[in-house]
Protein backbone atom coordinates (compact mmCIF):
# COMPACT_ATOMS: atom_id res chain seq x y z
CA UNK A 1 0.00 0.00 0.00
CA UNK A 2 0.92 3.15 -1.16
CA UNK A 3 0.09 5.88 1.76
CA UNK A 4 1.17 8.70 -0.22
CA UNK A 5 -1.61 8.18 -2.99
CA UNK A 6 -4.44 7.84 0.06
CA UNK A 7 -2.97 11.60 1.28
CA UNK A 8 -2.54 12.61 -2.18
CA UNK A 9 -6.60 11.48 -2.28
CA UNK A 10 -6.80 13.15 1.07
CA UNK A 11 -5.59 16.60 0.17
CA UNK A 12 -8.09 16.71 -3.09
CA UNK A 13 -11.00 16.04 -1.00
CA UNK A 14 -10.60 18.68 1.91
CA UNK A 15 -9.20 20.86 -0.91
CA UNK A 16 -12.28 20.62 -2.78
CA UNK A 17 -14.36 21.15 0.46
CA UNK A 18 -12.45 24.30 1.10
CA UNK A 19 -13.03 25.64 -2.80
CA UNK A 20 -16.78 24.76 -2.16
CA UNK A 21 -17.23 26.89 1.29
CA UNK A 22 -15.08 29.41 -0.47
CA UNK A 23 -16.45 29.70 -3.67
CA UNK A 24 -16.02 33.26 -5.19
CA UNK A 25 -19.30 32.79 -7.62
CA UNK A 26 -21.25 32.51 -4.02
CA UNK A 27 -19.76 35.52 -1.96
CA UNK A 28 -22.79 35.87 0.20
CA UNK A 29 -23.11 31.80 0.77
CA UNK A 30 -19.10 31.61 1.12
CA UNK A 31 -19.02 34.63 3.45
CA UNK A 32 -21.97 32.97 5.66
CA UNK A 33 -20.66 29.76 5.81
CA UNK A 34 -16.89 30.76 6.14
CA UNK A 35 -18.64 33.22 9.39
CA UNK A 36 -20.46 30.55 11.38
CA UNK A 37 -17.20 28.27 11.17
CA UNK A 38 -15.18 30.79 12.62
CA UNK A 39 -17.56 32.49 15.00
CA UNK A 40 -18.32 28.10 16.36
CA UNK A 41 -14.81 27.13 16.35
CA UNK A 42 -13.56 30.33 17.77
CA UNK A 43 -16.68 30.50 20.48
CA UNK A 44 -15.99 26.97 21.25
CA UNK A 45 -12.42 27.08 21.54
CA UNK A 46 -12.72 30.35 23.75
CA UNK A 47 -15.34 28.39 25.80
CA UNK A 48 -13.38 25.47 26.31
CA UNK A 49 -10.66 27.72 27.90
CA UNK A 50 -13.02 29.11 30.14
CA UNK A 51 -14.55 26.52 31.14
CA UNK A 52 -11.69 24.30 31.34
CA UNK A 53 -9.79 26.61 33.74
CA UNK A 54 -12.99 27.37 36.45
CA UNK A 55 -13.32 22.73 36.47
CA UNK A 56 -9.53 22.91 36.59
CA UNK A 57 -9.47 25.17 39.53
CA UNK A 58 -12.65 23.47 41.13
CA UNK A 59 -10.81 19.93 40.62
CA UNK A 60 -8.04 21.60 42.74
CA UNK A 61 -9.88 23.31 45.29
CA UNK A 62 -11.79 20.00 45.92
CA UNK A 63 -14.98 22.29 46.02
CA UNK A 64 -16.94 19.56 43.71
CA UNK A 65 -19.05 17.03 45.05
CA UNK A 66 -17.39 13.98 43.15
CA UNK A 67 -15.14 11.16 44.85
CA UNK A 68 -12.06 11.06 42.56
CA UNK A 69 -13.31 7.45 41.12
CA UNK A 70 -16.83 9.09 40.41
CA UNK A 71 -15.52 12.02 38.89
CA UNK A 72 -13.14 9.59 36.30
CA UNK A 73 -16.40 7.91 35.97
CA UNK A 74 -18.54 10.12 34.66
CA UNK A 75 -15.90 11.34 32.51
CA UNK A 76 -15.40 7.92 30.61
CA UNK A 77 -18.86 7.80 30.36
CA UNK A 78 -18.87 11.14 28.62
CA UNK A 79 -16.47 10.28 26.10
CA UNK A 80 -17.70 6.84 25.61
CA UNK A 81 -21.39 8.53 24.73
CA UNK A 82 -19.76 11.28 22.51
CA UNK A 83 -17.98 8.53 20.51
CA UNK A 84 -20.98 6.49 19.80
CA UNK A 85 -22.54 9.62 18.50
CA UNK A 86 -20.00 10.43 16.34
CA UNK A 87 -19.73 7.00 14.93
CA UNK A 88 -23.96 7.44 14.00
CA UNK A 89 -23.16 10.90 12.41
CA UNK A 90 -19.75 9.45 9.93
CA UNK A 91 -21.75 6.28 9.20
CA UNK A 92 -25.38 8.45 7.90
CA UNK A 93 -22.27 10.37 5.90
CA UNK A 94 -21.42 7.09 4.57
CA UNK A 95 -24.88 6.00 3.62
CA UNK A 96 -25.02 9.20 1.71
CA UNK A 97 -22.84 10.64 -0.38
CA UNK A 98 -19.46 10.46 1.49
CA UNK A 99 -20.11 6.81 1.10
CA UNK A 100 -18.83 6.93 -2.65
CA UNK A 101 -15.75 8.11 -4.27
CA UNK A 102 -15.50 11.45 -6.81
CA UNK A 103 -14.73 10.25 -9.93
CA UNK A 104 -14.92 6.71 -8.96
CA UNK A 105 -14.02 5.23 -12.13
CA UNK A 106 -10.76 6.98 -12.92
CA UNK A 107 -9.46 6.75 -9.05
CA UNK A 108 -10.19 2.99 -8.89
CA UNK A 109 -8.45 2.30 -11.99
CA UNK A 110 -5.08 3.94 -10.93
CA UNK A 111 -4.99 2.82 -7.20
CA UNK A 112 -6.38 0.36 -5.48
CA UNK A 113 -9.17 -0.08 -3.64
CA UNK A 114 -7.81 0.07 0.24
CA UNK A 115 -5.75 3.51 -0.57
CA UNK A 116 -8.66 4.86 -1.88
CA UNK A 117 -10.55 3.90 0.93
CA UNK A 118 -7.74 5.21 3.01
CA UNK A 119 -7.65 8.50 1.35
CA UNK A 120 -11.26 8.20 1.53
CA UNK A 121 -11.99 7.65 5.21
CA UNK A 122 -8.49 10.27 6.26
CA UNK A 123 -10.26 13.09 4.59
CA UNK A 124 -13.37 12.82 7.10
CA UNK A 125 -10.81 12.30 9.56
CA UNK A 126 -9.58 15.51 8.70
CA UNK A 127 -12.88 17.16 8.85
CA UNK A 128 -13.80 15.85 12.28
CA UNK A 129 -10.74 17.68 13.24
CA UNK A 130 -10.90 20.70 11.13
CA UNK A 131 -14.58 21.15 13.82
CA UNK A 132 -12.81 20.09 16.93
CA UNK A 133 -8.88 20.17 17.54
CA UNK A 134 -9.09 23.67 18.49
CA UNK A 135 -12.21 23.69 21.01
CA UNK A 136 -10.24 20.67 22.19
CA UNK A 137 -7.01 22.32 22.26
CA UNK A 138 -8.80 25.18 24.41
CA UNK A 139 -10.55 22.73 26.71
CA UNK A 140 -6.88 21.10 27.37
CA UNK A 141 -5.15 24.35 27.62
CA UNK A 142 -8.21 25.61 30.38
CA UNK A 143 -7.68 22.47 32.63
CA UNK A 144 -3.93 22.73 32.27
CA UNK A 145 -4.11 26.45 33.64
CA UNK A 146 -6.74 25.72 36.54
CA UNK A 147 -4.92 22.87 37.77
CA UNK A 148 -1.35 24.04 37.11
CA UNK A 149 -0.74 20.56 35.21
CA UNK A 150 0.92 20.45 31.81
CA UNK A 151 -0.48 16.94 30.52
CA UNK A 152 -3.74 18.14 29.93
CA UNK A 153 -3.46 20.82 26.94
CA UNK A 154 -1.61 17.55 25.36
CA UNK A 155 -3.74 14.73 26.62
CA UNK A 156 -7.37 16.00 25.62
CA UNK A 157 -6.35 16.92 22.18
CA UNK A 158 -4.45 13.43 22.21
CA UNK A 159 -7.84 11.53 23.58
CA UNK A 160 -10.23 13.71 20.86
CA UNK A 161 -8.14 12.69 17.94
CA UNK A 162 -7.22 8.46 18.78
CA UNK A 163 -11.19 8.75 19.48
CA UNK A 164 -11.94 10.51 16.16
CA UNK A 165 -9.74 8.26 14.21
CA UNK A 166 -11.66 5.08 15.81
CA UNK A 167 -14.68 6.16 15.43
CA UNK A 168 -14.41 7.50 11.82
CA UNK A 169 -12.86 3.69 10.76
CA UNK A 170 -15.78 2.15 12.62
CA UNK A 171 -18.52 4.18 11.02
CA UNK A 172 -17.40 3.94 7.84
CA UNK A 173 -17.10 0.37 7.91
CA UNK A 174 -20.47 -0.07 9.24
CA UNK A 175 -22.11 3.27 7.15
CA UNK A 176 -20.92 1.12 3.76
CA UNK A 177 -22.29 -1.87 4.58
CA UNK A 178 -25.72 0.00 5.22
CA UNK A 179 -25.06 1.89 1.66
CA UNK A 180 -24.47 -1.48 0.27
CA UNK A 181 -27.91 -2.95 1.47
CA UNK A 182 -29.88 0.22 0.59
CA UNK A 183 -28.44 0.17 -2.78
CA UNK A 184 -27.46 -3.40 -4.05
CA UNK A 185 -30.71 -5.08 -2.74
CA UNK A 186 -33.67 -4.47 -5.23
CA UNK A 187 -36.46 -4.17 -2.28
CA UNK A 188 -34.75 -2.10 -0.67
CA UNK A 189 -33.62 0.43 -3.30
CA UNK A 190 -36.96 0.39 -4.81
CA UNK A 191 -38.22 1.62 -1.59
CA UNK A 192 -35.44 3.44 -0.36
CA UNK A 193 -37.43 7.09 -0.14
CA UNK A 194 -39.57 6.02 1.59
CA UNK A 195 -37.58 4.09 4.54
CA UNK A 196 -35.71 7.16 4.59
CA UNK A 197 -38.97 8.84 5.67
CA UNK A 198 -39.87 6.29 7.93
CA UNK A 199 -36.44 6.46 9.51
CA UNK A 200 -37.14 10.03 9.68
CA UNK A 201 -40.43 9.73 11.40
CA UNK A 202 -38.57 7.16 13.98
CA UNK A 203 -36.11 10.04 14.60
CA UNK A 204 -38.45 12.84 15.71
CA UNK A 205 -40.62 10.26 17.58
CA UNK A 206 -37.80 9.60 19.62
CA UNK A 207 -37.00 13.40 19.97
CA UNK A 208 -40.33 13.98 21.12
CA UNK A 209 -41.08 10.89 23.37
CA UNK A 210 -38.13 11.29 25.12
CA UNK A 211 -36.72 8.18 23.81
CA UNK A 212 -33.53 9.70 22.48
CA UNK A 213 -32.60 10.96 25.97
CA UNK A 214 -33.82 7.31 27.50
CA UNK A 215 -31.66 6.06 24.94
CA UNK A 216 -28.22 7.51 25.37
CA UNK A 217 -28.80 7.78 29.41
CA UNK A 218 -29.34 4.08 29.21
CA UNK A 219 -25.73 3.52 26.87
CA UNK A 220 -23.89 6.34 29.47
CA UNK A 221 -22.69 3.37 32.28
CA UNK A 222 -21.71 0.89 29.62
CA UNK A 223 -19.96 3.10 27.63
CA UNK A 224 -18.03 3.93 31.14
CA UNK A 225 -17.22 0.51 31.68
CA UNK A 226 -16.15 0.10 28.10
CA UNK A 227 -12.48 0.64 26.65
CA UNK A 228 -14.35 3.31 24.67
CA UNK A 229 -14.33 5.29 27.62
CA UNK A 230 -10.56 4.77 28.47
CA UNK A 231 -9.53 8.21 26.29
CA UNK A 232 -11.06 9.97 29.41
CA UNK A 233 -8.21 8.60 31.13
CA UNK A 234 -5.64 9.55 28.31
CA UNK A 235 -7.12 13.51 28.29
CA UNK A 236 -7.54 13.78 32.32
CA UNK A 237 -4.42 11.81 33.39
CA UNK A 238 -2.29 13.86 36.08
CA UNK A 239 -5.68 15.84 37.13
CA UNK A 240 -6.33 16.18 40.75
CA UNK A 241 -9.27 14.58 42.47
CA UNK A 242 -9.82 12.51 39.15
CA UNK A 243 -8.73 8.87 39.31
CA UNK A 244 -7.35 8.37 36.08
CA UNK A 245 -5.67 5.60 35.03
CA UNK A 246 -2.31 5.66 33.54
CA UNK A 247 -2.07 2.00 32.12
CA UNK A 248 -5.86 2.42 30.60
CA UNK A 249 -4.35 6.03 28.99
CA UNK A 250 -1.24 4.10 27.35
CA UNK A 251 -3.59 1.12 26.34
CA UNK A 252 -6.12 3.23 24.78
CA UNK A 253 -3.26 4.74 22.19
CA UNK A 254 -1.74 1.28 21.53
CA UNK A 255 -5.51 -0.24 21.30
CA UNK A 256 -6.58 2.71 19.04
CA UNK A 257 -3.73 2.46 16.41
CA UNK A 258 -4.45 -1.78 15.77
CA UNK A 259 -8.75 -0.95 15.95
CA UNK A 260 -7.64 1.66 12.90
CA UNK A 261 -6.06 -0.95 11.44
CA UNK A 262 -8.77 -3.74 11.73
CA UNK A 263 -11.25 -1.18 10.98
CA UNK A 264 -9.66 0.68 7.75
CA UNK A 265 -9.01 -3.25 6.64
CA UNK A 266 -12.94 -4.02 7.33
CA UNK A 267 -13.63 -1.39 5.37
CA UNK A 268 -11.97 -2.10 2.56
CA UNK A 269 -13.61 -5.66 2.07
CA UNK A 270 -16.92 -3.89 2.44
CA UNK A 271 -15.91 -0.75 -0.04
CA UNK A 272 -14.25 -3.33 -2.45
CA UNK A 273 -17.66 -5.54 -3.00
CA UNK A 274 -19.47 -2.06 -2.52
CA UNK A 275 -18.24 0.27 -5.36
CA UNK A 276 -17.91 -2.86 -7.41
CA UNK A 277 -20.81 -3.66 -7.82
CA UNK A 278 -23.68 -2.57 -10.02
CA UNK A 279 -26.98 -0.37 -8.12
CA UNK A 280 -30.16 -3.04 -8.09
CA UNK A 281 -32.48 -0.63 -10.19
CA UNK A 282 -31.80 -0.84 -14.11
CA UNK A 283 -30.12 2.92 -14.64
CA UNK A 284 -30.26 4.09 -11.53
CA UNK A 285 -27.25 6.92 -10.73
CA UNK A 286 -26.32 6.54 -7.30
CA UNK A 287 -24.45 10.30 -7.27
CA UNK A 288 -27.90 11.59 -8.11
CA UNK A 289 -30.25 11.86 -5.03
CA UNK A 290 -33.30 12.51 -7.04
CA UNK A 291 -34.37 11.36 -10.72
CA UNK A 292 -34.35 14.64 -13.42
CA UNK A 293 -37.44 14.81 -15.71
CA UNK A 294 -36.80 14.39 -19.18
CA UNK A 295 -37.38 17.40 -21.12
CA UNK A 296 -40.04 15.68 -23.76
CA UNK A 297 -41.66 13.52 -21.15
CA UNK A 298 -41.87 16.47 -18.82
CA UNK A 299 -43.10 18.85 -20.87
CA UNK A 300 -46.03 16.32 -21.87
CA UNK A 301 -47.37 16.19 -18.93
CA UNK A 302 -47.02 19.91 -18.05
CA UNK A 303 -49.17 20.87 -20.52
CA UNK A 304 -51.55 18.00 -21.41
CA UNK A 305 -53.69 15.93 -19.33
CA UNK A 306 -52.50 12.17 -18.45
CA UNK A 307 -54.17 9.05 -19.88
CA UNK A 308 -52.45 6.50 -17.68
CA UNK A 309 -54.64 4.73 -15.08
CA UNK A 310 -52.13 6.64 -12.27
CA UNK A 311 -53.68 9.96 -13.73
CA UNK A 312 -56.78 9.85 -12.25
CA UNK A 313 -55.77 12.68 -9.82
CA UNK A 314 -55.94 15.08 -13.32
CA UNK A 315 -59.12 13.77 -14.46
CA UNK A 316 -60.45 14.75 -10.90
CA UNK A 317 -58.95 17.97 -10.86
CA UNK A 318 -59.95 18.54 -14.62
CA UNK A 319 -63.62 18.64 -13.27
CA UNK A 320 -62.55 21.85 -11.42
CA UNK A 321 -59.29 23.27 -13.32
CA UNK A 322 -58.43 23.57 -16.89
CA UNK A 323 -56.30 20.67 -17.61
CA UNK A 324 -52.80 22.30 -18.28
CA UNK A 325 -53.65 23.25 -14.19
CA UNK A 326 -54.35 19.80 -13.20
CA UNK A 327 -51.42 18.14 -15.19
CA UNK A 328 -48.96 20.85 -13.33
CA UNK A 329 -50.56 20.69 -10.37
CA UNK A 330 -50.14 16.42 -10.56
CA UNK A 331 -46.63 16.74 -12.07
CA UNK A 332 -45.93 18.73 -8.51
CA UNK A 333 -47.43 15.97 -6.64
CA UNK A 334 -45.03 13.47 -8.80
CA UNK A 335 -41.86 15.06 -7.92
CA UNK A 336 -42.82 15.44 -4.31
CA UNK A 337 -43.58 11.90 -4.05
CA UNK A 338 -40.26 10.89 -6.48
CA UNK A 339 -38.28 13.33 -3.85
CA UNK A 340 -39.50 13.47 -0.44
CA UNK A 341 -36.52 14.36 0.85
CA UNK A 342 -36.72 17.83 -0.72
CA UNK A 343 -40.08 18.23 1.47
CA UNK A 344 -38.11 17.59 5.12
CA UNK A 345 -37.34 20.74 5.58
CA UNK A 346 -40.89 21.74 5.46
CA UNK A 347 -40.85 20.19 8.90
CA UNK A 348 -37.62 21.43 10.58
CA UNK A 349 -39.62 24.47 13.09
CA UNK A 350 -41.26 21.23 14.68
CA UNK A 351 -37.83 20.73 15.88
CA UNK A 352 -38.13 24.18 18.18
CA UNK A 353 -41.25 22.29 19.61
CA UNK A 354 -40.03 19.27 20.82
CA UNK A 355 -39.99 20.89 24.68
CA UNK A 356 -43.75 21.37 23.96
CA UNK A 357 -44.21 17.57 23.13
CA UNK A 358 -42.30 16.14 25.91
CA UNK A 359 -44.41 18.31 28.17
CA UNK A 360 -47.51 17.51 26.84
CA UNK A 361 -46.42 13.75 27.45
CA UNK A 362 -45.18 14.32 30.57
CA UNK A 363 -48.25 15.82 31.79
CA UNK A 364 -50.64 15.15 29.76
CA UNK A 365 -51.89 18.74 29.00
CA UNK A 366 -51.56 20.77 25.78
CA UNK A 367 -49.98 24.82 26.57
CA UNK A 368 -52.48 27.28 25.80
CA UNK A 369 -50.03 28.88 23.36
CA UNK A 370 -49.60 25.65 21.33
CA UNK A 371 -52.80 26.33 18.96
CA UNK A 372 -51.59 29.71 18.12
CA UNK A 373 -47.83 28.23 17.71
CA UNK A 374 -49.65 25.67 15.62
CA UNK A 375 -51.30 28.20 13.36
CA UNK A 376 -47.90 30.21 12.33
CA UNK A 377 -46.28 26.86 11.17
CA UNK A 378 -49.60 25.22 9.16
CA UNK A 379 -49.43 29.05 7.39
CA UNK A 380 -45.38 28.56 7.52
CA UNK A 381 -45.22 24.96 6.22
CA UNK A 382 -48.04 25.51 3.74
CA UNK A 383 -46.09 28.37 1.62
CA UNK A 384 -42.98 26.37 1.56
CA UNK A 385 -43.91 22.89 0.29
CA UNK A 386 -44.55 23.68 -3.59
CA UNK A 387 -44.30 27.57 -4.09
CA UNK A 388 -41.12 28.87 -1.90
CA UNK A 389 -39.31 27.50 -5.63
CA UNK A 390 -41.83 27.15 -8.41
CA UNK A 391 -39.33 27.88 -11.28
CA UNK A 392 -35.92 25.96 -9.80
CA UNK A 393 -38.41 22.85 -8.82
CA UNK A 394 -38.65 22.61 -12.93
CA UNK A 395 -35.21 21.01 -13.25
CA UNK A 396 -35.08 20.14 -16.93
CA UNK A 397 -38.04 20.51 -18.10
CA UNK A 398 -38.20 24.44 -17.15
CA UNK A 399 -37.38 26.09 -20.55
CA UNK A 400 -39.83 23.44 -22.14
CA UNK A 401 -42.77 24.57 -20.28
CA UNK A 402 -41.35 28.56 -20.82
CA UNK A 403 -41.90 27.49 -24.10
CA UNK A 404 -44.92 25.70 -24.03
CA UNK A 405 -48.34 26.99 -23.82
CA UNK A 406 -48.38 27.55 -20.18
CA UNK A 407 -49.23 30.93 -19.30
CA UNK A 408 -47.94 32.23 -16.04
CA UNK A 409 -51.38 32.51 -14.71
CA UNK A 410 -51.85 28.80 -15.18
CA UNK A 411 -48.41 27.78 -14.11
CA UNK A 412 -48.44 29.86 -11.02
CA UNK A 413 -52.43 28.98 -9.96
CA UNK A 414 -51.36 25.22 -10.20
CA UNK A 415 -48.62 25.42 -7.94
CA UNK A 416 -50.58 27.07 -5.69
CA UNK A 417 -53.46 25.08 -5.53
CA UNK A 418 -50.97 21.70 -5.73
CA UNK A 419 -49.73 22.73 -2.12
CA UNK A 420 -53.00 24.25 -0.42
CA UNK A 421 -54.95 20.97 -1.57
CA UNK A 422 -53.11 19.07 0.67
CA UNK A 423 -52.14 21.57 3.48
CA UNK A 424 -55.65 22.93 3.67
CA UNK A 425 -57.54 19.99 4.99
CA UNK A 426 -54.50 18.34 7.02
CA UNK A 427 -53.46 21.65 8.72
CA UNK A 428 -57.12 22.80 9.53
CA UNK A 429 -57.97 19.55 11.17
CA UNK A 430 -54.28 19.54 12.61
CA UNK A 431 -55.07 23.30 14.53
CA UNK A 432 -58.63 22.43 15.11
CA UNK A 433 -57.47 19.36 17.06
CA UNK A 434 -55.00 20.81 19.15
CA UNK A 435 -57.22 23.76 20.10
CA UNK A 436 -60.17 21.41 20.89
CA UNK A 437 -58.06 19.67 23.44
CA UNK A 438 -56.51 22.93 24.45
CA UNK A 439 -57.80 25.01 27.69
CA UNK A 440 -58.21 28.18 25.11
CA UNK A 441 -61.78 27.65 24.69
CA UNK A 442 -64.77 27.14 21.83
CA UNK A 443 -65.09 30.20 20.98
CA UNK A 444 -60.96 31.02 20.13
CA UNK A 445 -61.07 27.59 18.59
CA UNK A 446 -63.43 28.57 15.89
CA UNK A 447 -61.50 31.36 15.16
CA UNK A 448 -58.22 29.41 15.00
CA UNK A 449 -59.99 27.06 12.76
CA UNK A 450 -61.31 29.82 10.21
CA UNK A 451 -58.34 31.18 10.82
CA UNK A 452 -56.37 28.44 9.16
CA UNK A 453 -57.14 27.82 5.85
CA UNK A 454 -57.03 32.21 5.42
CA UNK A 455 -53.47 32.08 6.80
CA UNK A 456 -52.42 29.38 4.38
CA UNK A 457 -53.91 30.90 1.51
CA UNK A 458 -52.13 34.07 2.01
CA UNK A 459 -49.25 31.85 2.68
CA UNK A 460 -48.75 30.61 -0.54
CA UNK A 461 -49.76 33.59 -2.25
CA UNK A 462 -46.58 35.45 -0.70
CA UNK A 463 -43.80 32.51 -0.85
CA UNK A 464 -45.03 31.83 -4.85
CA UNK A 465 -43.87 35.65 -5.85
CA UNK A 466 -40.86 35.29 -3.36
CA UNK A 467 -39.70 32.28 -4.42
CA UNK A 468 -39.96 33.19 -7.75
CA UNK A 469 -37.89 36.29 -7.37
CA UNK A 470 -35.10 34.12 -5.70
CA UNK A 471 -34.62 30.75 -7.51
CA UNK A 472 -32.60 28.26 -6.66
CA UNK A 473 -31.32 25.39 -9.75
CA UNK A 474 -28.66 23.98 -7.64
CA UNK A 475 -29.04 20.94 -5.19
CA UNK A 476 -28.33 21.27 -1.91
CA UNK A 477 -27.63 19.36 1.19
CA UNK A 478 -31.01 18.74 3.23
CA UNK A 479 -29.27 16.30 5.52
CA UNK A 480 -25.98 16.19 6.17
CA UNK A 481 -25.29 13.65 3.07
CA UNK A 482 -28.26 13.76 1.17
CA UNK A 483 -28.90 16.57 -1.40
CA UNK A 484 -31.99 17.89 -3.26
CA UNK A 485 -33.22 21.40 -5.11
CA UNK A 486 -34.32 23.64 -2.04
CA UNK A 487 -35.63 27.16 -1.82
CA UNK A 488 -33.00 30.22 -1.60
CA UNK A 489 -31.52 31.03 1.96
CA UNK A 490 -32.94 34.65 0.49
CA UNK A 491 -36.95 32.89 -0.15
CA UNK A 492 -36.52 31.31 3.31
CA UNK A 493 -35.25 34.51 5.46
CA UNK A 494 -38.12 36.74 3.22
CA UNK A 495 -40.52 34.45 3.56
CA UNK A 496 -40.19 33.55 7.36
CA UNK A 497 -40.09 36.82 8.26
CA UNK A 498 -43.68 38.20 6.91
CA UNK A 499 -44.86 35.17 8.17
CA UNK A 500 -44.02 35.89 11.85
CA UNK A 501 -44.20 39.98 11.56
CA UNK A 502 -47.75 39.04 10.66
CA UNK A 503 -48.44 36.30 13.20
CA UNK A 504 -46.89 38.35 15.87
CA UNK A 505 -49.00 41.81 14.27
CA UNK A 506 -51.79 39.90 14.57
CA UNK A 507 -51.25 38.89 18.10
CA UNK A 508 -50.95 42.59 19.10
CA UNK A 509 -54.38 43.89 17.36
CA UNK A 510 -56.04 41.01 19.00
CA UNK A 511 -54.95 40.05 22.78
CA UNK A 512 -54.51 43.26 24.89
CA UNK A 513 -52.51 41.30 27.20
CA UNK A 514 -49.72 40.84 24.05
CA UNK A 515 -49.96 44.80 23.18
CA UNK A 516 -49.00 45.83 27.46
CA UNK A 517 -46.05 42.99 27.39
CA UNK A 518 -45.08 44.09 23.91
CA UNK A 519 -44.90 47.62 25.47
CA UNK A 520 -43.35 47.36 28.08
CA UNK A 521 -40.77 45.45 26.18
CA UNK A 522 -40.13 47.42 23.40
CA UNK A 523 -39.91 50.19 25.62
CA UNK A 524 -37.15 48.72 27.86
CA UNK A 525 -35.53 47.94 24.41
CA UNK A 526 -35.36 51.20 23.23
CA UNK A 527 -34.00 52.07 27.05
CA UNK A 528 -31.65 50.23 26.73
CA UNK A 529 -30.29 50.98 23.48
CA UNK A 530 -30.77 54.93 23.53
CA UNK A 531 -29.50 55.00 27.13
CA UNK A 532 -31.97 57.23 27.61
CA UNK A 533 -36.00 56.79 29.19
CA UNK A 534 -38.29 55.17 26.52
CA UNK A 535 -42.01 54.46 26.69
CA UNK A 536 -44.28 53.03 24.27
CA UNK A 537 -48.02 53.02 25.44
CA UNK A 538 -50.20 50.25 24.15
CA UNK A 539 -52.46 52.06 22.19
CA UNK A 540 -49.60 53.25 20.02
CA UNK A 541 -48.60 49.81 19.65
CA UNK A 542 -52.38 48.91 18.47
CA UNK A 543 -52.12 51.26 15.56
CA UNK A 544 -48.98 50.46 14.20
CA UNK A 545 -49.60 47.24 14.49
CA UNK A 546 -53.13 47.32 12.84
CA UNK A 547 -51.69 49.09 10.20
CA UNK A 548 -48.41 46.84 9.92
CA UNK A 549 -50.97 44.21 9.21
CA UNK A 550 -53.06 45.33 6.83
CA UNK A 551 -49.83 46.13 4.50
CA UNK A 552 -49.04 42.27 5.58
CA UNK A 553 -52.26 41.40 4.82
CA UNK A 554 -52.29 43.10 1.17
CA UNK A 555 -48.84 41.68 0.03
CA UNK A 556 -49.56 38.24 -0.83
CA UNK A 557 -52.20 39.90 -3.53
CA UNK A 558 -48.72 41.80 -5.00
CA UNK A 559 -46.60 38.74 -4.78
CA UNK A 560 -48.89 36.62 -6.74
CA UNK A 561 -49.50 39.17 -9.57
CA UNK A 562 -45.42 39.37 -9.61
CA UNK A 563 -45.05 36.11 -10.27
CA UNK A 564 -47.63 35.35 -12.73
CA UNK A 565 -45.73 38.17 -14.67
CA UNK A 566 -42.60 37.16 -14.46
CA UNK A 567 -43.04 33.36 -15.72
CA UNK A 568 -44.25 35.47 -18.65
CA UNK A 569 -41.25 37.68 -19.15
CA UNK A 570 -38.87 34.63 -18.36
CA UNK A 571 -35.94 34.65 -19.83
CA UNK A 572 -33.20 31.91 -19.96
CA UNK A 573 -29.71 32.88 -20.01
Amino acid sequence: MNVGHSLRLTRIDVRRMVRKRTDPNKRLASVVSVGLFALLTLGLTAGGVYGGRALGRALASGSLDFAPAAAAEAARGFFGVMWVIGVVLFAVRAVGQRGTLTNAEGVLTVVPTVEAYVGLVASEFAYLLIWTLLPAVGAGAGLALGTETLWPAAGVPLAVAFGGATAVTAAYAIGLGIRHVVTRFPFVARHKNGLIALVFVLYMAAIVSGSLNQAVAAIFEPMAASPVGWYADLGLLGLPNVSADATRAAGTAVASVAFVAVAAAAGTAVARRHWFADPALAGEDEDDPEPADTGASGAADAVTPATTDDDWLARRLETVVDRPTAALAVLAWRRAARSPLKMMYAAYPLFFGTGAFVDILQTGEIPVYLPYALLVFVAWAGGVVFTLNPLGDQGSVLSTTILSEVTGRTFVFAHVLAGLIVVVPVGTVLVGAVAALSPVGAEKTAILVGLSPVAMVVAAGLSVGIGTAFPRFEATNVTRSMEAVVPSPWAFVLFSAHVVLTAVAAVFVGLRGARELGATLIGALGSFALSTQASLAPSTLYTVSAAALVVLLLLPALSYRYAVRTFDRYELA
